[in-house]
């Protein structure tokens, strides 16, 4: 039940040169720093981060709940440390609300990527190992990604079908591509490079929540690895925010629900209040009633019911 209250960021790693001037409190406080941003890039949008910019390392403790070290090194006068902090979820949630932030659930999730490149210009399909955006992908990624991407395999078949369209790229449906890979959530990355500009386009599934993303980048070279990384960082940023569009936790939306269960059922009734106590959008709930038959349980949600059933 504990655990289930708080947000836990692992593995914060911290070095520091260990000399005459070290001062351990320092490094746990850059270990505070570094999981605080971690944490808050997990739950809100990237319009709101500056928004949380100036929050003072007093205010950030306040919301913390508890710390371990869980390893220290001492290297060629180096120290490594690293660090789990766990901070509360109900504070953390009061005090982005209080600033007028509508934090989103951290959910951690696989999506199913099929990028395609292709050049108006010259008519020409760069599919998966040709495509740079394919290769450069999952090279680079942030601690506070809650999307895990999936990419495709090469398919001499998928190649032909995506070629054979590339006319109406944008409209075909590319199920018979997408199914192989028996994956609830997907995007279809469509880019289309047209001189020095290249305009992106995505059809991008969450579980049963559809939404577009469509973004135009200025593309001086294709070949540069730099150019390639920051577009690739924009657009997986757009993603992260799609995502937690999805999973906002609203507590200006109370909708109380009652949820009745056997008495005789203890076991189903302990691991129901687990639950109860882990989801994000469950801003508190309570035993209304209970007798020898049943336990009524009162819920206060913040969102649409749908998603707590």
């Amino acid at each position: 039940n504990a655990l289930s209250r708080n947000y836990n960021i692992l593995d914060i790693k911290v070095e520091e040169n260990y000399d005459i001037n070290f001062d351990k409190s320092k490094v746990i406080n850059k270990a505070f720093e570094d999981a605080f941003k971690i944490l808050i890039f997990k739950l809100i949008e990237t319009k709101d981060r500056p928004k949380v910019k100036n929050i003072s390392l007093k205010d950030k403790k306040n919301l913390i709940e508890n710390f371990t070290i869980s390893d220290e090194q001492f290297i060629n006068n180096n120290y490594i440390g690293r660090f789990d902090v766990q901070f509360s979820k109900r504070k953390v949630l009061n005090y982005l609300n209080s600033r007028n932030i509508i934090p989103s659930s951290p959910n951690d999730i696989e999506v199913f990527l099929l990028p395609v490149l292709i050049d108006t210009n010259l008519n020409e399909l760069y599919y998966l190992n040709q495509n740079i955006f394919y290769n450069n992908w999952n090279f680079h990624s942030e601690s506070h990604y809650l999307i895990n991407y999936i990419l495709p395999n090469e398919d001499i078949e998928d190649y032909d079908i995506i070629k054979s369209n590339i006319a109406n790229i944008e409209n075909f449906n590319f199920k018979k591509i997408t199914e192989k890979y028996n994956l609830q959530n997907e995007i279809i990355l469509i880019m289309l490079k047209s001189n020095s500009q290249l305009r992106v386009f995505a059809k991008i599934k969450f579980e049963k929540n559809k939404l577009l993303l469509n973004r135009i980048y200025n593309l001086g070279n294709i070949e540069s690895k730099d150019e390639i990384k920051d577009i690739i960082f924009d657009i997986k940023d757009s993603f992260e925010d799609k995502w937690k569009l999805v999973n906002k936790i609203n507590t200006s939306i109370k909708i109380p629900i009652r949820l009745t269960i056997s008495s005789k059922k203890t076991k189903l009734s302990g691991e129901l209040e687990n639950k109860l106590s882990s989801i994000d959008l469950i801003s508190r709930y309570k035993i209304e009633t209970f007798n020898n038959k049943e336990i009524t349980y009162k819920i206060i949600f913040n969102g649409n019911p749908n998603k707590l059933l």
